[in-house]
């Protein structure tokens, strides 16, 4: 299941138009376990768990805006931050958690929610899916250097790209459903790559954004589209869109 918010400016804001700084996908995440455990202590667990946590979330949309030194001035009224999760019961609780919330605070602003929708699911119609990512996807190796191991995100020209991918997405779906994926999963093309910096806390990383078509059964590609694409996907990475979707 997936749904997208919709916010403005609060309105009592002092700074005007307000300026969100551009790390705010740390801030995203926060508020998403804040709101989930403070609703439902027992989510305190989903938070502090080691493994996968089967949901994402979007870069913000903001249709009209201007790019300053210190953040993304916003010059609209029509932000959209999209969610999405294999687990419907959890994307239930976050989307009926968000209509109750007047507002909302991350990266040094307050936005107002103004609406919650929720679009019909999707359902593969083969084997084949193009997908265009709506935060950027991030995938690390460990290298070696100077006596000590390193962590290295991996760039999609790299050819280690396409095989950690998807043999991360098939770890993903086994371990959730309890189960192995039957059938080939690949990637059978990658373009418009674009690369992101996206600093986490303290810790940088570098992300790409692309168009990405995947051939593998139905169910891997419903799996995709609810939970991500790449590593760190409960972190704000990796969410996927359809090509032809114009939502």
């Amino acid at each position: 299941m997936r749904f997208r918010v919709t916010l403005a400016p609060w309105p009592d804001q002092n700074e005007s138009p307000p300026v969100l700084r551009y790390d705010y996908q740390y801030g995203i995440s926060a508020m998403i376990y804040n709101l989930l455990i403070e609703a439902k202590p027992e989510f305190k667990g989903l938070h502090d768990a080691t493994h996968y946590k089967y949901f994402t979330f979007s870069r913000l949309e903001v249709p009209r805006r201007k790019a300053l030194s210190e953040g993304l001035a916003i010059l609209c009224n029509d932000t959209y931050l999209w969610f999405s999760s294999v687990n419907d019961a959890l994307a239930k609780t976050m989307a009926n958690l968000l209509i109750r919330q007047q507002s909302v605070q991350f990266g040094g602003v307050k936005l107002a929610v103004v609406n919650v929708a929720v679009p019909a699911p999707y359902e593969p119609k083969g084997q084949q899916e193009a997908f265009v990512t709506m935060s950027p996807i991030v995938l690390r190796t460990s290298i070696d250097s100077e006596g000590t191991s390193k962590t290295w995100d991996l760039e999609p020209s790299d050819e280690r790209f396409v095989e950690r991918l998807t043999a991360n997405l098939r770890r993903k779906y086994e371990q959730y459903y309890g189960q192995p994926c039957s059938g080939e999963v690949r990637v059978d093309s990658i373009a418009n790559t674009k690369q992101q910096r996206i600093v986490l806390g303290k810790v940088s990383h570098r992300a790409h954004l692309m168009d990405i078509t995947i051939q593998g059964p139905p169910e891997i590609l419903k799996f995709a589209h609810e939970c991500g694409l790449g590593e760190k996907n409960s972190m704000g990475f990796g969410m996927v869109r359809l090509r032809n979707d114009a939502t």
